[in-house]
């Protein structure tokens, strides 16, 4: 029979080991009584942190719902009912077409998908870009990009064309489209093709000089050389496509040039197709070139 005193293990005297690999009892000493008794305190630990935690979690899980689940219903709340609209960027869409092109009629809410609103914006050919904001709480506003009208084109009906030869689908006889008038002479491959290329020159004209694209009012493509009719005076301005800033920069000087010195309004012609060259001919010039040819 083993005898027990009131003292310490003899295994006290071991080196710690962590708690979760308990050291391997020695073969040679009997167990301990309070052995039995750490092992289920550390068993009865271990289950009362799984309960915690496992309460936690679904504490956390319900107060995601209940958020999730308030901002929903939240969104539905009449407060949220959209009652103003406001369009900006238009020159030619309607504001009513724009909120209908965007999908907002009737009783939507502010919280409505804003991408979707720009994507069915953004399908019509006079919408380059568009965004929808939002300002609480219930009001939407609408920017949007309009591709430019640049000129109208006979093609045989006449339409308006953006700066790629794009069709716009505008009334060419709205007063508000004092647009010059654009055509090519040549096959109809070469018109398909020179009319993108006159329809960016004239876009590149009302970029850069607009005062001269406010007189434009014919722009004319054949056999490779350009001409632009300014106002009803019958001037023309002929060159090479594509043309420069610096070259239009140059034939506004050379028209102000030209009408500060000649008073009778002779000036019929600008000639820029000559390299660094820029060429002004008046009607007695234009007579003295016949009569020389004849």
């Amino acid at each position: 029979m083993t005898m027990w005193q009131d003292v310490a293990s003899p295994r006290s005297s071991a080196p710690r080991r962590r708690w979760f690999r308990p050291p391997a009892p020695r073969r040679d000493l009997p167990p301990h009584p309070l052995d039995s008794r750490r092992r289920a305190a550390r068993r009865s630990a271990a289950r009362r942190l799984g309960r915690r935690m496992a309460g936690v979690a679904v504490a956390a899980g319900a107060a995601v719902f209940l958020v999730w689940g308030g901002l929903a219903l939240g969104k539905r709340l009449p407060v949220f009912r959209v009652d103003r609209v406001e369009v900006e960027g238009n020159a030619y869409l309607m504001q009513d077409q724009v909120r209908a092109l965007a999908g907002v009629t009737g009783a939507i809410s502010v919280w409505a998908d804003r991408s979707h609103m720009v994507a069915h914006l953004e399908d019509h050919p006079l919408v380059k870009s568009a965004e929808v904001e939002r300002t609480l709480p219930s009001t939407l506003v609408i920017r949007i990009e309009e591709a430019a009208p640049v000129g109208l084109v006979a093609s045989p009906l006449v339409v308006a064309v953006d700066r790629n030869a794009n069709v716009l689908p505008l009334d060419p006889t709205d007063p508000i489209l004092d647009l010059p008038v654009l055509s090519v002479v040549g096959s109809l491959a070469s018109v398909s093709w020179g009319m993108r290329i006159l329809a960016r020159d004239v876009a590149h004209v009302a970029d850069a000089v607009p005062e001269v694209f406010a007189v434009l009012s014919e722009a004319r493509l054949e056999d490779g050389e350009a001409s632009l009719l300014l106002g009803d005076s019958g001037l023309r301005v002929r060159y090479r496509p594509p043309i420069s800033q610096r070259r239009l920069r140059e034939a506004v000087i050379a028209i102000s040039d030209a009408h500060a010195r000649i008073r009778d309004r002779s000036l019929r012609e600008v000639d820029l197709r000559f390299a660094d060259q820029v060429v002004v001919r008046t009607v007695a010039a234009f007579a003295a070139e016949r009569g020389a040819g004849g």
